[in-house]
């Protein structure tokens, strides 16, 4: 072989090496992003974070003959609190948490029943899912609130 041949061979390889370092370089950057993740400022829910609060927002669910309803929730305390939902009397609600759960008493007019799978809160949002493991779409409720400064 000639030293020509020998050199093209050794220049090919450290170009290889350099793609191949920097491939690594960025595979290491992409893992560092994709580990920043939002839920670093999703907050754990307690009824001391909901006590004298209010929140406006919507609720949605695809049995309604309005598939949105414009809803408004007073917290007055750890355990009781006002809802208004458009168009509805004021109704007065008891409240629970448990983990990952919001429970409204029965008579708290389309909150109650089924618990709220509690899925972010922040300062200023707050995300509630009812029935989310049903296989009828039209079962699952989401409300979608925020709060009012």
């Amino acid at each position: 072989m000639s030293i020509w041949t020998l050199n093209h061979y050794e220049i090919i390889l450290n170009m290889k090496t350099k793609n191949l370092i920097g491939i690594q370089l960025l595979f290491l950057i992409l893992v560092c992003f994709v580990s920043c993740d939002k839920d670093e400022d999703t907050k754990e829910l307690t009824p001391q974070a909901l006590y004298q609060t209010s929140w406006s927002g919507a609720g949605y669910c695809e049995s309604w003959t309005s598939k949105s309803k414009d809803i408004g929730i007073q917290f007055v305390d750890t355990q009781k609190g006002i809802v208004n939902w458009k168009n509805y009397d004021a109704i007065n609600i008891t409240f629970s948490i448990e983990g990952k759960y919001i429970t409204f008493n029965s008579d708290a007019l389309y909150l109650g029943g089924a618990p709220w799978v509690i899925k972010t809160y922040t300062n200023d949002h707050l995300t509630l899912v009812q029935n989310e493991a049903s296989p009828d779409i039209n079962k699952i409720i989401t409300l979608d609130l925020y709060k009012i400064k």
